[in-house]
Formats: C-alpha cells, sequence, structure tokens
C-alpha cells in the first residue's frame, strides 16, 4: 500500500514527541497544535476521497477540522458545522494565508463557482453570506 506524503506529513505531526516542537509549529500557523492536528488529518481524508474518484461536493464528512478557538490570521466568523466541503475550503484559504499568501486559491475558487452556477453550494456547506466572511475578503 502506498502512502501519500500528506499521509506520512500526518503521521510525523501526530507521532511527535513533546508538546513544545508540535505547539512552535502550531504557532508559526496562528493556530493551537490540537487544531493543526486535525486540520492534517482531514485534508488526508479529502485528498483521499478526491484520489478515489469519490463524491465529494455534497458529502457529510467523517473526519472533520477542529474549530479554532483563536487565529493568528482571518478566519470564519460564522458559527458552522464543520463536516462539509466548505469548512476545508476555509481550512485550505487559512493555510495559505501563511504558505503562500500570493496564491489564487479564492480567485479561482469565486471564478470556478461563478463558471458553474448550478452547483448547490448550500449542499457543501457554504452559508449565504460566505464571501464577506474576513478570511474570502482578503486579497489572496
Amino acid at each position: 500500500m502506498e502512502v501519500s506524503s500528506f499521509g506520512t506529513l500526518s503521521l510525523l505531526f501526530k507521532y511527535l514527541n513533546g508538546g513544545k516542537t508540535k505547539r512552535n509549529i502550531a504557532k508559526y500557523y496562528g493556530v493551537a497544535d490540537t487544531v493543526l492536528e486535525s486540520w492534517i488529518h482531514s485534508f488526508v481524508y479529502v485528498r483521499n476521497i478526491c484520489a478515489h474518484h469519490s463524491r465529494l461536493w455534497n458529502k457529510t464528512l467523517r473526519v472533520t477540522g477542529g474549530i479554532p478557538k483563536r487565529t493568528a490570521y482571518s478566519f470564519i466568523n460564522t458559527k458552522m458545522q464543520n463536516d462539509r466541503v466548505y469548512y476545508v475550503l476555509c481550512m485550505i484559504r487559512y493555510m495559505l494565508q501563511v504558505i503562500n499568501p500570493n496564491s489564487s486559491f479564492t480567485t479561482r475558487l469565486k471564478q470556478l463557482l461563478k463558471d458553474c452556477p448550478s452547483v448547490d453550494t448550500k449542499a457543501m456547506g457554504f452559508p449565504s453570506n460566505w464571501e464577506t466572511e474576513p478570511l474570502w475578503r482578503t486579497a489572496i
């Protein structure tokens, strides 16, 4: 069985000895170490869904990313379920603020949704006012 490099990253982070190293890595991303660990695990889960050509757009996710109490960068204000695709997109967008501030992810996502008006964003967990959230308003 082949393990993706993302899956390996998830396991490496999960099994890091000592809380200080985990906390320092998570601090770089502006979230708690438990939140970062859950996000990485969620990314691996969603990656596997996509890699195996499974349905994702309206799926209720079994592996979910934690909801942070505090973040160092813009995140969503709306209280929502974290078991939908929208929340994973929010996690990705949040991480990109740190990893690649010049990413075109937000622009491309908005264009994709505009190009595909028949897509039911509500089924993916998008709130009606998602574009007004600070996370999606900042320039990326």
